[in-house]
């Protein structure tokens, strides 16, 4: 079964890196997000996928699995864009809101096992959004985005992608026009 999986992700790495992988997610229209660029992870214990939205609209995703990796067609990535992510508990645990700041961490306190929880973070104009569940058998599954990033840290975090080979990061950073 192993073998397959392994085959199956070299298939697909194959087949996915003739494709452009960037994408408008905008609908063509030319409005530019003043706030910077949205970065996003999602990961469970068979695959992560990566999603970089530039301030213009534009999209490159790349997935990880198997210790393939390749960058993600169009329909993929409309695909991730419009997937809702894991819904967060709904017990607020903790919150600390001031002027410019709000910090929230929600989850089940009692859950034994199978639990999971969220947290947001709002902070000068730029947000970070992580849902984790733990699945137990059928496995864990994340959901990280962060938004409002300079260009700087969209160059990191595609640098730091260790799932992603140098050539998807490369193939990455050329689709956004971040290369140095």
């Amino acid at each position: 079964m192993r073998a397959w999986i392994v085959a199956s992700a070299a298939a697909l790495t194959f087949a996915v890196s003739a494709c452009d992988g960037a994408v408008e997610t905008n609908g063509g229209a030319a409005t530019p997000d003043p706030s910077g660029y949205t970065l996003e992870i999602r990961a469970s214990n068979d695959e992560q996928l990566y999603l970089v939205t530039a301030p213009d609209g534009t999209s490159v995703g790349a997935r990880a699995a198997g210790g393939a990796s390749a960058l993600m067609d169009a329909s993929g990535i409309r695909q991730f864009t419009e997937a809702a992510p894991p819904e967060p508990m709904s017990e607020e645990v903790m919150s600390f809101r001031a002027p410019g700041v709000n910090f929230a961490i929600s989850g089940d306190p009692d859950a034994d096992g199978e639990g999971g929880g969220a947290v947001a973070i709002n902070i000068g104009g730029q947000s970070i959004n992580v849902n984790a569940q733990e699945g137990g058998e059928t496995g864990d599954r994340a959901h990280v985005r962060i938004a409002g990033v300079s260009a700087q840290d969209a160059r990191d975090f595609i640098a730091e992608a260790d799932e992603l080979s140098p050539d998807v990061q490369s193939q990455m950073l050329a689709a956004l026009n971040l290369q140095n």
